[in-house]
């Protein structure tokens, strides 16, 4: 957790420098054109990586021979996905109604292979917890794509090939370095005795990954299908400056708590106790900062993004307010994989994606706020099923879940109105010294709130923070001491 969560907060603030610096050169249309091919390629790519590799990590025990076997349909999966969707780029163009989309389906069909070729390394990583690793990889691949190639061709004129080039480069780096950090054997093996296990629970992934992704992405696809590429750019930009951190902040959670848990699959009630921990770090920690995100999301992008994007004012608030349900959803799934309830959670999920799309459909008939707004409602309902199934399934204790969010809750409702508030006050200021002033009262005010009420910690979280101050450093500890909540031992 401590590289996990030290490398993503890392990457999230030069992701985020970095969309601004290409947002403000680019402008909506062109990030509309490649937030097409990133639609195409982002689904494309379940199916050149269907779940075997995320099977190396539920394994008890791995050999040789199921890491070549899954290495060898990797790239089986890979070369084929990348083909079709190079193939199929002029049809894929037709649908959306934009001839433009066609080259850059095209020129981003080979990042399905890289990521494919990728996931063994990554997932045997992953399996060791050896998230140091991990991370240096993919800090190492953001500054040689975005930073070194990104940016310099996006200020020399080349639009959309800018944003093209950066992701390619990003991914053929990642690719390099995690397979540098494994070595994993190369020998082709196509099936061998266990080959069935492995891909069978590798289906399963595969199929609840597919149902997932059509309920992150199937907003977009509607949106890309009726209206332009300008709206296009500002919903996905909107969406993904908030998305991304999100999901990098996921990936730590994610495979940190279904490693850790399927070690210890016989003691329920640590993993119980680790997840109520989780959800009140998230409503603690995370959920007043989006809400207070969006009680002031006209500061932040007219202070950010500048004036070509203040259409994208009205869809950030939506947005902001479903991350923390979608980042509760995302380490609630887990929690149901490592107890063998798999199958369960896709279950649950595929009723979620038929009214998902079914009610996206109907509100792009209005507008794209209105799209952003059902998408919320839509993420609530998402986070209250899944919660639901692991309720059920794991007979979690309702008292103990509610006291876990209470006090966040009641941040994220005091928060916002702090906040907002001093920003109306404060509206005569340039927006770039209001998005400062805001920030600095809020941080002020969170951690004068965790002083002053103690309480508003749940047992759980209390547990994990002493945790985390035992590892610190002791002039580092000392200090967080006088935020946190010492009693908490």
């Amino acid at each position: 957790m401590f590289w996990g969560g030290g490398g993503t907060l890392l990457r999230i603030v030069m992701q985020f420098g970095a969309q601004v610096v290409l947002a403000r050169i680019l402008g909506p249309e062109q990030y509309g054109l490649f937030a097409i091919g990133a639609i195409v390629v982002g689904f494309s790519s379940f199916f050149s990586d269907i779940g075997l590799a995320y099977g190396l990590i539920q394994k008890k025990e791995i050999a040789a021979k199921d890491i070549r076997f899954v290495f060898t349909w990797q790239i089986i999966l890979g070369a084929t996905v990348s083909a079709s969707v190079a193939w199929a780029a002029h049809s894929i163009a037709l649908f959306f109604g934009d001839a433009r989309s066609a080259d850059v389906v095209q020129a981003l069909a080979g990042v399905c292979l890289l990521n494919a070729l990728a996931a063994p390394s990554l997932n045997l990583l992953k399996r060791n917890l050896d998230f140091k690793r991990i991370q240096l990889s993919q800090i190492a691949g953001f500054i040689s794509g975005y930073v070194l190639v990104g940016i310099p061709l996006a200020g020399f004129g080349a639009e959309v090939w800018a944003l093209i080039a950066a992701w390619f480069v990003q991914a053929l780096v990642v690719f390099v370095l995690l397979y540098r950090a494994t070595r994993h054997p190369l020998q082709p093996l196509v099936w061998y005795d266990d080959a069935r296990a492995l891909s069978g629970y590798g289906g399963t992934v595969f199929i609840t990954n597919i149902v997932n992704w059509f309920i992150n992405n199937i907003d977009r696809v509607i949106v890309g299908r009726v209206f332009s590429s300008q709206q296009i750019g500002l919903y996905a930009t909107s969406y993904n400056m908030l998305y991304t951190p999100t999901t990098s902040l996921l990936g730590v959670i994610q495979p940190v708590f279904f490693s850790a848990s399927a070690r210890v699959a016989d003691q329920q009630h640590k993993i119980d106790a680790a997840y109520r921990a989780l959800l009140g770090a998230v409503s603690i920690f995370i959920l007043p900062a989006f809400t207070s995100l969006a009680a002031v999301s006209d500061t932040f992008i007219l202070a950010l993004y500048g004036p070509k994007w203040v259409d994208a004012i009205a869809l950030l608030r939506p947005f902001a307010i479903a991350m923390p349900l979608f980042l509760v959803w995302g380490f609630t799934t887990p929690l149901l994989w490592s107890a063998g309830y798999a199958s369960r959670e896709f279950r649950s999920q595929l009723p979620v994606a038929v009214v998902w799309a079914a009610a996206c459909w109907w509100a792009a008939r209005y507008s794209t706020e209105a799209v952003a707004w059902t998408v919320l409602v839509l993420f609530a309902l998402r986070c209250v099923v899944i919660i639901g199934s692991a309720v059920r399934v794991l007979h979690l204790d309702l008292r103990l879940v509610w006291q876990a969010v209470r006090g966040g809750l009641f941040l994220s409702l005091l928060l916002p109105l702090l906040v907002g508030g001093l920003d109306m006050l404060l509206w005569a200021f340039p927006a770039a010294l209001r998005l400062v002033l805001d920030g600095l009262a809020g941080v002020l005010a969170l951690l004068a709130l965790f002083r002053l009420s103690p309480g508003i910690f749940g047992p759980d979280l209390k547990v994990l923070l002493v945790r985390i101050l035992d590892r610190c450093p002791a002039p580092l500890a000392s200090r967080l001491t006088l935020i946190f909540p010492h009693g908490a031992k």
